[in-house]
């Protein structure tokens, strides 16, 4: 009975080791990323050829989800471009604070060049959900209604600029604020940092103001398109 218990606890430890590890390949690894992103594609593509065999040449869905690939690539392009202008701000927040010292090796500043693609990959996994998530809310502020009509994607995509427009200005305000000292107390490591002058603190924190200030302003931005959209469906 004790070894059946022995053997029993072993394999109740490997199988949650097993699962532990499955879990951080699907939500940590490159791998994990393009599976999750592989089987969003197959999920959308299955509801939208349910959908055009049920309807026809009526089907919507797939013109939604073209715009929720738009809304993606928009979310994708500002990543891109932020992490490109942040990564020559502080290399220190790249290779210390988003644990880029493995793909970048031992050298430190690291090479420029390689520096800025991982910070492209590091643009391209945090925003596409983000823009995913964008989408969805529009989309649900156009849902079908008997008393309203509904506004065209196009319409719908003129939005994305407003989204953009208030993540790139509480992104400047964050990080102004953060370059002034004013995000020091946020975190004992940024106090710590500023107190030993490492890894140039000021440049350090004015990177992590505008990646939040990106992410509070995103979702500001993406209110206010909700509520412009809400409101041109009314006048209609």
């Amino acid at each position: 009975m004790g070894r059946e218990a022995v053997g029993a606890g072993s394999d109740a430890r490997y199988n949650v080791r097993v699962m532990t590890e499955s879990w951080d390949w699907i939500a940590h690894s490159d791998a994990g990323l393009w599976a999750r992103i592989a089987v969003g594609v197959a999920i959308f593509a299955t509801l939208a050829i349910v959908d055009f065999h049920r309807q026809g040449r009526a089907a919507t869905r797939w013109r939604e989800y073209l715009f929720l690939l738009a809304a993606v690539v928009v979310a994708l392009l500002y990543g891109v471009v932020n992490d490109q202008l942040t990564s020559r701000i502080s290399w220190e927040y790249y290779y210390y604070g988003k644990g880029l010292e493995q793909a970048l090796g031992d050298r430190t500043p690291p090479d420029a060049g390689r520096l800025h693609w991982e910070a492209v990959k590091v643009g391209l996994k945090a925003t596409w959900s983000v823009g995913l998530l964008i989408g969805v809310a529009c989309l649900l502020a156009n849902n079908p209604r008997p008393d309203r009509r509904r506004l065209s994607n196009a319409q719908l995509l003129a939005r994305m600029p407003l989204v953009s427009l208030s993540a790139a200005t509480c992104a400047l305000v964050l990080g102004y604020v953060g370059y002034r000292g004013g995000l020091a107390a946020v975190s004992d490591d940024f106090a710590y940092m500023v107190r030993r002058n490492e890894f140039r603190p000021y440049r350090f924190m004015a990177v992590y103001g505008i990646h939040l200030g990106g992410y509070v302003g995103g979702l500001a931005g993406t209110g206010l398109a909700v509520i412009s959209i809400l409101h041109a469906r009314r006048r209609r």
